[in-house]
């Protein structure tokens, strides 16, 4: 099966996509389903259910945090564009 190269044309698209990918992740390490045809909005609808709370940090444009939190258990990442417009996750 051959994979489709996906595109995308500004430093937003590229950090939404990744956390996207993200989130679809944390999803399905914390027992959610159906998440993987969910588009960004929708999976972070599914993540804000059964008692997680999921909160977006996207206030500077070259950067998106994120985390999410249950009780004692908190996720958390943080994605920058390095100077070659490559998302990076730092901690």
């Amino acid at each position: 099966m051959a994979r489709k190269k996906i595109i995308h044309t500004t430093v937003e698209d590229k950090l939404n996509h990744k956390l996207t990918v993200l989130l679809k992740e944390w999803a399905g390490q914390s027992g959610f389903f159906g998440y993987k045809d969910m588009d960004f909005e929708q999976v972070l609808a599914l993540v804000n259910t059964a008692g997680w709370k999921t909160e977006l940090d996207d206030s500077d444009p070259a950067v998106r945090a994120v985390r999410m939190v249950k009780e004692d258990t908190v996720k958390k990442a943080k994605f920058i564009l390095d100077e070659k417009g490559r998302v990076i996750k730092i901690d």
